[in-house]
């Protein structure tokens, strides 16, 4: 699979030099969400939010993923939860998760690093797959220097996310991968 997606990403970025059709945050959450659906029927994908959720699926309705406003990066950390969670945390608010905001002590924030290492390198798989720039986030604001083993964790899984990635991520980077709209987007919004 490593070699197959870096020879799929070097196809997409040569052919993202030839293809100059723009496509704006919002064009992006719009294919991202379409895709995503058809992936996951039983998942309903809400963007607008003022925080991400998940909400799990009651009685017959479905499961709901809440992103933040129109934030690509957003909808794919948010898919990248969905995608690694558990059966049994499908059906948990949150995936059963505890979230602290803003203003952790140092080992609220140590246990949040380590728990969101593992989705954010497959996020920063999906960003590499479609073209547009990944930023570590820490989701903290103290003024903490960015923590060495998050970084080093944040990239293990990545190396795992192109290499050998669970099932349903792989079905994830694979679709990201081949979808139409991964050729349409400008070039210069990688380092963006």
């Amino acid at each position: 699979m490593h070699s197959l997606f870096k020879a799929l990403l070097l196809i997409l970025r040569l052919l993202r030099c030839f293809i100059s059709i723009p496509m704006n945050d919002d064009d992006l959450c719009i294919s991202l969400i379409n895709l995503f659906e058809h992936l996951f029927p039983s998942i309903l994908i809400i963007g607008g939010a003022d925080e991400p959720y998940y909400e799990a699926p009651k009685a017959e309705t479905k499961a709901k993923i809440f992103f933040k406003e129109n934030y690509p990066r957003s909808l794919l950390h948010e898919i990248a939860h969905y995608c690694l969670a558990g059966q049994k945390r499908r059906k948990l608010d949150d995936y059963g998760y505890w979230y602290t905001e803003c203003g952790r002590t140092s080992e609220e924030q140590e246990l949040f690093q380590l728990v969101e290492a593992r989705p954010q390198g497959l996020e920063k798989a999906m960003c590499e797959a479609i073209g547009i720039h990944f930023s570590p986030s820490f989701d903290d604001f103290s003024g903490r220097p960015i923590s060495k083993v998050f970084l080093e964790n944040l990239e293990v899984h990545y190396q795992e996310m192109i290499t050998n990635p669970p099932p349903t991520a792989r079905i994830a980077l694979e679709a990201l991968m081949f979808a139409e709209f991964a050729t349409k987007i400008i070039t210069n919004r990688m380092g963006s």
